[in-house]
């Protein structure tokens, strides 16, 4: 048996984008091939669930004992849910859920994070779900069927349809390329609530990528938006390739750990370049640890072509820009976080390392101080942490590229 542990993003309701409050906040729409219906989402124990006979209305088959519930999808996955416990068992795995399942009133609950969370990432052939709308979309031509044929389906309107919004993305723009540290069977550090690395970064960088869309003034990447584990050098090449010619940054969200000394709190800002003390030679180490699960050898043995690269990103003026976009986001932070400011620093982070562009890697807090730990789960934290960030973003492309000739991006806002 396998242990696993996946908050993932659901304070469901409470941390939805605008678009998805607006069309109410009490209903998950499901929508498949021909039609949607709805499921009631309810908060009566602080977080939002469903009735746990919604699997049902997703194509499972479903039992309800006294001390949780078995769920099976035909030709599928089978999954166990106990009440009162965060944790279930997926096939062999053992996952977790960030609140538990219950029963009241003769019916189970389970938190709306199974729907929108766990079945999309577990089984994207057949889920997918859109946040922006608060849709689950039933991929699956056979699951839809067979729910379709058992439950109300409002089928599509028969007008035109709404026009789409207009894609922002273009050559022309410049290009943001959020990276959120960590994922899948990497939880990155944890802390000792349970509030994992690789669950933190991605909120605050769904939560930015949000932000820097409002205008249009830029395009908008993440290396992943799902819990999922992308290999730490994959992440730089797709940066490097989505970029082209155009001008782009890397901004990777980390959150520390310092078990050794759980007083220790605060945020720091890093770009690429050789490990000048300890701490910073350590804090490379544990972002670059990963290497070691993707089969990539010694993690501590970044790139034996480290010098190449930084020579490169000298000559092309990409570690100065680095620094200067480290000290925007570095001040900006000071404005949200109730810790210190522990400064601009270097090491030889992996993950920034193919990224050819202006890179940074942001330790967000310290998840082994409880006060951090607390900051960083918060959702104010994490839309205030987003803000902050991309306001520097903005004022960085003021500047950037040198030698620019027409209006930057935000510019004159």
């Amino acid at each position: 048996m396998r242990l696993r542990s996946a908050h993932l993003a659901a304070a469901a309701l409470l941390a939805l984008p605008a678009p998805a409050l607006a069309q109410g906040a009490g209903q998950l729409t499901v929508r498949g091939a021909d039609g949607s219906f709805t499921l009631p989402v309810e908060s009566e124990r602080g977080y939002a669930v469903v009735a746990g006979s919604s699997l049902e209305r997703l194509g499972w088959r479903l039992e309800v004992g006294d001390e949780g519930v078995a769920a099976t999808l035909p030709g599928g996955a089978r999954l166990r849910l106990g009440f009162g416990t965060p944790f279930f068992h997926w096939e062999q795995d053992v996952l977790q859920l960030t609140d538990a399942p219950y029963a009241s009133g003769g019916q189970a609950y389970v938190p709306v994070q199974l729907l929108v969370d766990f079945l999309p990432a577990r089984l994207d052939t057949v889920y997918r779900f859109n946040e922006a709308e608060f849709v689950l979309e039933i991929l699956a031509r056979e699951v839809w069927s067979a729910v379709a044929s058992e439950v109300d389906v409002t089928e599509p309107a028969s007008e035109a349809p709404l026009e789409p919004a207009p894609h922002r993305a273009g050559p022309s723009l410049p290009l943001v390329v959020i990276d959120p540290g960590h994922g899948g069977r990497d939880p990155g550090a944890v802390g000792s609530s349970g509030r994992s690395e690789k669950d933190i970064a991605l909120r605050i960088a769904r939560a930015l990528a949000r932000e820097l869309r409002r205008d249009g003034d830029v395009e908008v990447r993440l290396t992943r938006d799902t819990d999922v584990l992308v290999p730490i050098w994959e992440r730089g090449r797709r940066a490097t390739a989505w970029k082209g010619d155009r001008p782009g940054i890397f901004i990777s969200l980390h959150a520390n750990a310092l078990p050794g000394r759980r007083s220790v709190r605060g945020f720091e800002t890093y770009f690429l370049s050789e490990a000048r003390t300890d701490h910073e030679r350590r804090v490379a180490e544990n972002e670059n640890a990963p290497l070691g699960l993707e089969g990539a050898g010694d993690p501590a043995a970044v790139s034996p072509d480290l010098d190449f690269i930084l020579r490169d990103l000298r000559n092309n003026d990409h570690q100065h820009w680095s620094s200067v976009l480290a000290a925007s986001i570095q001040t900006a932070l000071e404005s949200v976080h109730t810790g210190p400011s522990r400064g601009v620093k270097q090491g030889p982070f992996a993950v920034i390392t193919n990224a050819l562009m202006p890179a940074v890697l942001i330790e967000l807090g310290f998840l082994t101080n409880r006060q951090d730990e607390r900051l960083l789960s918060s959702e104010d934290f994490q839309e205030g942490a987003a803000r902050s960030i991309a306001g520097a973003v903005r004022s960085f492309f003021e500047r950037y590229p040198p030698g620019r000739t027409s209006p930057a991006p935000g510019g004159g806002r």
